[in-house]
């Protein structure tokens, strides 16, 4: 049953996870990466290479509809490859999918103690441990440099931050060479390439104080850290298609955090919080799903629409929230604009850095003429979600720097 092909999917994963994370977790144009290549053919045969890569081109749908037959395991398991900054229709979805489903297998989904601003605190201690510091709201104008060598960065107050041994941009790539860097220092390739890369869709979250926890359909929910609302497969890939169209979505996919289910210290005794996280929100708007809510000719976010969008989630979900309205203290929300407008980095919205399809992802990301985290300027390396290995919460880009540095 389902069960039993599930247990196969992850040990799928874990059979072929020397070739699956040493792809994702190494430099790619490297003799490491060439090794691992001739290691695994000499494994597997060419049938059996070819045969992998078949099989990873997969989509979530082909993965789910071939070998699940519920329903609801398929609805459980759908919306996860959204954090991905891929849909359940994308190439390569399907094994995104197992690895999400094999890394939460592996370590759950933890959460700070006390807030995720506590993990920005560590870090600067750590920094500030060993001699360094970091510096808040401050914005970087220009990388500096001596030549084609990068020596440091200049802020827009005119402070100037000297480089001993490398500067790293932890930006997109139109940052970086649309703005920070010099064009005379960048070849036409890269030029041509900064500017056609493509980002991904929107993002809306939600903040929500409860005055009591809330009353799920099944009281189990409640011990919950984060979990999906959504009507099922297809409903997850309708509202990414409309979203992918521009158009507000009918139904959206819910991400619900509630961090208060593990750590009680979030909120005041018998208080609830959510954190609502909303993957599938055009960039730019051209449209509506229902016909309710009035774009403008510019089709650019708004107050007026993001409340009046903030409300149908609000509606989705106290369909199976009772308590939710009744009990609800307060709500912030931030548009695609209000993210973007708060961290530059989020091009309309978009928090995975880009777009995710093949053609901008491992050794495409994040521009084809490059290799590795390296720029056209020595000593200037760019990190991020918009570099290799993409989006996520490993670090996996600045680890891979700070190794060749070291």
């Amino acid at each position: 049953g389902d069960g039993s092909y599930y247990v196969e999917s992850m040990q799928y994963v874990e059979q072929n996870s020397a070739l699956i994370f040493g792809l994702l977790g190494s430099k790619l144009w490297s003799f490491a990466t060439v090794r691992l290549f001739a290691t695994e053919l000499w494994r597997r045969g060419i049938g059996g290479m070819l045969d992998f890569v078949s099989e990873a081109m997969q989509t979530t749908r082909d993965w789910l509809t071939t070998h699940f037959g519920s329903d609801l395991v398929r609805a459980q398991l759908a919306p996860w490859v959204l954090h991905a900054g891929l849909g359940p229709e994308s190439a390569f979805s399907g094994l995104m999918s197992r690895v999400m489903a094999f890394t939460l297998e592996q370590a759950g989904a933890p959460v700070v103690k006390g807030g995720n601003e506590k993990m920005v605190d560590i870090y600067a201690m750590i920094i500030g441990d060993h001699g360094g510091s970091t510096f808040c709201n401050v914005d970087v104008a220009e990388v500096l440099l001596d030549g084609s060598l990068a020596v440091g960065v200049k802020d827009t107050n005119g402070d100037v931050y000297s480089a001993r041994k490398a500067v790293i941009c932890n930006v997109t790539p139109t940052q970086l060479y649309q703005r920070l860097l010099q064009e005379n220092v960048q070849t036409p390739e890269v030029k041509k390439q900064a500017a056609e890369y493509r980002y991904g869709r929107g993002m809306m979250t939600m903040h929500l104080a409860l005055d009591e926890p809330p009353q799920w359909a099944d009281p189990e929910m409640q011990k919950v850290v984060m979990l999906h609302v959504t009507p099922d497969l297809d409903g997850v890939s309708k509202a990414t298609g409309e979203a992918d169209r521009g158009i507000l979505p009918d139904k959206s996919t819910i991400v619900v955090c509630q961090p208060t289910a593990v750590d009680p210290s979030r909120a005041p005794e018998g208080k609830w919080i959510f954190w609502i996280q909303l993957q599938q929100i055009p960039r730019i708007l051209k449209g509506d799903a229902r016909g309710e809510i009035a774009i403008p000719e510019d089709g650019q976010w708004n107050e007026s629409i993001r409340d009046q969008f903030a409300n149908r989630i609000l509606e989705q979900l106290a369909a199976v929230i009772p308590n939710l309205k009744s009990s609800m203290l307060a709500m912030k929300s931030y548009s695609p604009g209000d993210l973007e407008e708060m961290n530059i980095n989020l091009e309309g919205g978009d928090a995975y850095g880009g777009d995710c399809s093949l053609d901008q992802f491992l050794f495409s990301r994040p521009l084809r003429t490059l290799k590795n985290h390296e720029t056209p300027v020595k000593n200037l390396y760019h990190i991020g979600a918009s570099t290799h290995p993409g989006p996520g919460l490993g670090g996996g880009s600045g680890y891979l720097v700070a190794k060749h540095l070291a």
